[in-house]
């Protein structure tokens, strides 16, 4: 069994920790907040972007650390100070404690990739972002792989599950984009969030090598406006069609969970009618 802290205990984080922590592992949970996070867990309240409040609550003798932080504002400075500057805070208390985890995983995005031509895209691919986002997120894993620290990067695209349900609403309300040209998405469930990131821990206690960085995708990438129609046909009863806002149209991409694969990873939900399947039921349709 390891010593597991979770930096970052929120919806994927706290997840984590729960399933972790059933499995006999001994875990620690961070976040602002004081509430417990489950059965298990010690909770740890503190703000990574605060030193004064991380100072004496690392514990020793670490074997993983999983920073799976959620910026509180969608913001250049939000994500410079959660992402960069709470992951540096981080490295600089293992450091000074002289703590030696096995591995650091970092949560990520795929925002990291800018492409809009709807090309496949995997981990061989030099990511150069253009919006903030993106470009902080690659700050962070740059100041992570220049630590020393033996690590993964987990690049997530885009997260739907329990309680994220924009996509549902938007298909309630209407929202059409053209059938033409294509504009590919991708998507992983919140439950396959959790499983990539603790497959990969078991793996690593396995003794099995792990790359440094994974996109965490389903393996069907599809277009927008298939999923729309498929969520209106579904749910049924929903508003007369209108355009999509232009805010929802970044990003044209086909991403490869290849390298996921390959090392193992089954996925939960192997494409959206799957993983929406399930949370429509839940929701009553």
């Amino acid at each position: 069994m390891a010593r597991i802290l979770i930096v970052g205990s929120g919806d994927i984080g706290g997840g984590l920790a729960k399933s972790l922590a059933m499995k006999g592992h001994t875990v620690w949970g961070m976040r602002r907040s004081e509430q417990p996070i489950g059965d298990g867990i010690t909770t740890l309240s503190a703000d990574v972007s605060e030193m004064e409040t991380l100072i004496g609550q690392i514990p020793n003798d670490l074997d993983y650390v999983v920073y799976s932080i959620a910026s509180p504002e969608f913001s250049e400075e939000g994500y410079d100070t959660y992402y960069v500057q709470g992951l540096v805070h981080i490295l600089a208390l293992l450091k000074q404690q002289h703590i030696q985890p096995s591995k650091v995983i970092f949560v990520s995005s795929s925002s990291v990739y800018p492409h809009h031509d709807g090309s496949w895209v995997d981990e061989t691919i030099t990511p150069e972002p253009t919006a903030f986002a993106g470009r902080k997120m690659l700050e962070a894993e740059t100041k992570l792989a220049g630590s020393g620290f033996p690590h993964v990067v987990v690049r997530f695209s885009g997260i739907y599950g329990p309680g994220r349900i924009r996509l549902i609403n938007q298909a309630k309300g209407g929202s059409h984009c053209d059938p033409e040209p294509d504009l590919w998405t991708n998507r992983i469930h919140r439950d396959d969030c959790i499983g990539v990131l603790e497959f990969l821990i078991e793996q690593d206690m396995a003794g099995k090598p792990l790359d440094n960085i994974y996109i965490a995708t389903d393996p069907t990438p599809s277009t927008f406006f298939e999923i729309l129609e498929w969520l209106k046909d579904r749910i049924g009863d929903v508003e007369p069609d209108h355009d999509v806002p232009e805010a929802t149209r970044r990003g044209n991409k086909r991403l490869s969970c290849k390298r996921l694969l390959d090392a193992g990873y089954v996925f939960k939900y192997q494409n959206y009618q799957q993983g929406y399947e399930d949370i429509l039921t839940e929701m009553g349709y």
